[in-house]
């Protein structure tokens, strides 16, 4: 069986994803990546064929407007090289995640007709037009969310397969009128690959480190974690809040009191860095207002058996089990957030107790085990279309 996923993206945690699924597959299938050209090339394994088929397109969230500039429309014409795929002639043709540039060129070649298609959804919404009234988004975030989600679908409605990583984002897609007999629940694994930028032998916890990591944005809820650190620093004097992201850190500079207590990193953090951050942190909190689908900084934590501290928001209480590796509480809550972090902070069992735990997941998540349900789902679809055409 060959196998090609098409990336989209050169930023965020697609490529990761992406990778870290091609690789796991590539031992059971022969797996072929057609990708923007840029620096991800060094996640993929050596059985992983890849094709640098696309000119990257340039994002910013600190920069959203320029997602528009003349340099991106060329770019963004280079993905009609997606018929490429034709030379290659793949069994199964499978989306990590679908933006504009892949599913307008998609439609136009009619892919999704002439290959067995995969889609993987890392978010549904009931509509598009359900992202203009996200108050959590600047005005174009939402424009070009919105545009996304419509553009995505034409080629969702046609595939062989979605892929959701809960039963709640199934439900959203049998809403908009998709047979739940072509959606399959798949659960997202733990990005155990940057474990290999760790150092190794080395622990690095510090005393009363906790972490906040990803893009600030409003809906990340960071005014809330900065109120909490005044409480909590009148029980644990000593505590320290690590800060990294990209993103406008200025708006919340006046709850930034005393900085002795914060470390920050307001840019990109590339990947080498990332494992340092995680290592030196014994909580990792996401005290977020609003969320959608699932959160690779979640699996990134677990992958460092890091216990998390998440709120009540979309799916966080499905993904985290209150009390046994982590803590939920609910959104917009200084004193609930500040009263969670000092608990985990002073009780060491308690954390023992949630690493144990996070190691059983990273278990039950492996990417092997995960690549394996993939090319399960790779030959009933490949089945089901040998049938369709002896019916013929």
């Amino acid at each position: 069986m060959k196998v090609a996923y098409i990336l989209p993206i050169s930023w965020g945690g697609i490529p990761h994803y992406t990778a870290e699924l091609a690789n796991a597959v590539s031992k059971y299938a022969d797996v072929v990546v057609l990708k923007p050209k840029d620096s991800n090339d060094e996640l993929f394994s050596e059985n992983v064929e890849v094709i640098n088929a696309f000119k990257p397109i340039y994002f910013s969230r600190a920069h959203k407007i320029k997602a528009f500039s003349p340099r991106n429309f060329i770019n963004f014409l280079s993905f009609r090289n997606v018929k490429f795929i034709d030379n290659i002639k793949p069994d199964v043709v499978h989306f990590p995640e679908l933006y504009p540039q892949s599913s307008i060129f998609v439609f136009l070649y009619r892919i999704h007709e002439k290959y067995p298609t995969i889609c993987t959804l890392h978010a549904t919404f009931e509509s598009p037009f359900s992202l203009m009234s996200v108050k959590n988004f600047d005005f174009t975030y939402r424009i070009l969310a919105s545009f996304t989600e419509f553009t995505k679908y034409l080629v969702v409605v046609k595939s062989d397969r979605i892929i959701v990583h809960t039963q709640s984002d199934k439900n959203t897609l049998i809403k908009k009128g998709i047979s739940f007999k072509n959606i399959v629940v798949m659960p997202h694994g733990i990005y155990t690959f940057f474990r290999k930028y760790k150092k190794v032998g080395k622990d690095e916890r510090e005393e009363n480190c906790i972490l906040f990591f990803g893009y600030i944005e409003d809906n990340k809820g960071i005014e809330y974690l900065l109120e909490a650190i005044s409480r909590i620093s009148e029980e644990i004097p000593n505590i320290k809040l690590i800060i990294a992201g990209e993103g406008n850190l200025s708006k919340y500079s006046k709850l930034i009191k005393d900085e002795s207590k914060f470390e920050i990193y307001n840019e990109f953090i590339p990947n080498e860095k990332v494992p340092e951050l995680f290592q030196r942190a014994k909580v990792v909190v996401l005290p977020y207002t609003y969320h959608q689908g699932y959160s690779g900084i979640l699996t990134i934590a677990f992958a460092f058996s890091k216990p998390v501290i998440v709120t009540t928001v979309g799916e966080f209480p499905n993904l985290v089990k209150n009390g046994e590796d982590g803590l939920v509480i609910p959104p917009k809550d200084t004193e609930a957030l500040a009263k969670a972090i000092i608990k985990l902070l002073k009780n060491v069992d308690l954390r023992k107790k949630m690493e144990k735990k996070i190691h059983e997941k990273i278990e039950v998540l492996s990417w092997d085990r995960i690549g394996k349900r993939h090319i399960e789902v790779y030959e009933k679809v490949l089945r089901e279309r040998r049938i369709k055409v002896d019916q013929r």
